[in-house]
């Protein structure tokens, strides 16, 4: 009896100890979006257009963006990975960095939306996740699969946390679940961001945001309320809102 106590408490301490080591780190994502796939959901779209552009925009490996996310135990950097690379066009080339808090929860996102550059600050508010009862394999962690709904975007969420890197964050916007988010794809597929590779440890060059930001300020909730504003407006044009709005 004895003997099994102890074995169980050096699990515990293992466990632990592991748990403790991967709280900060550098994580690298592809970002791919498939236009061809978001293009053909429109509603507004003839069947012409949509064989139209599938055979413009039509790509099984979609248009994709190196990603690096940063975190510690306090907060989390996400911009563009290093090095730099975008396997796009030139004009979804855009600054893109977010900083968020996690001890008075509130975040600053720095970026080109709408044809303007915003320097958005707000409280962070979590999507409701439910957490699904499937696992994955990510990079060697144990992923399990949460989902969620963006309301203003129209967006079902697919995400896949890992419980063992106990940092409630992840790339883009997302965060919220009781582990590091390594991967989650919008609308099956249209969407897929996906952890390349992590690196535990402080990382080597911290990401910084430029010395001078020069941009229209507003509140996060401002903000909602302008991309609301925005996607309605496009659609009652029959126009995709996704060029003007990181998707």
């Amino acid at each position: 009896m004895k003997s099994k106590i102890l074995i169980t408490i050096v699990l515990i301490l293992l466990s632990t100890g592991l748990r403790a080591q991967n709280i900060v780190g550098e994580v690298e994502y592809r970002y791919k979006i498939f236009y061809d796939k978001i293009y053909s959901s429109l509603p507004y779209l003839t069947e012409q257009e949509r064989d139209r552009i599938l055979l413009s925009w039509g790509s099984p490996d979609g248009y994709s963006t190196r990603m690096k996310l940063q975190f510690w135990p306090d907060k989390s950097l996400y911009t563009y990975g290093e090095p730099y690379e975008v396997r796009s066009y030139s004009w979804q080339v855009e600054d893109y960095f977010i900083a968020n808090n996690l001890e008075d929860q509130t975040y600053l996102k720095y970026m080109d939306q709408m044809g303007k550059t915003y320097i958005v600050r707000g409280s962070l508010n979590a999507p409701k996740w439910r957490v699904m009862n499937e696992i994955r394999d990510i990079l060697g962690h144990m992923c399990m699969k949460a989902v969620s709904e963006d309301p203003i975007k129209g967006q079902k969420i697919t995400a896949w946390f890992a419980s063992d890197i106990p940092v409630p964050i992840g790339p883009e916007e997302q965060f919220g679940l009781p582990g590091l988010i390594l991967a989650y794809d919008i609308n099956d597929g249209m969407l897929i961001v996906e952890a390349e590779k992590i690196t535990f440890g402080e990382p080597a060059e911290i990401i910084t945001l430029p010395k001078k930001m020069k941009g229209r300020e507003v509140t996060g909730s401002e903000y909602l309320d302008l991309v609301s504003e925005f996607i309605k407006t496009s659609t009652e044009r029959k126009q995709a809102w996704m060029w003007e709005i990181r998707y």
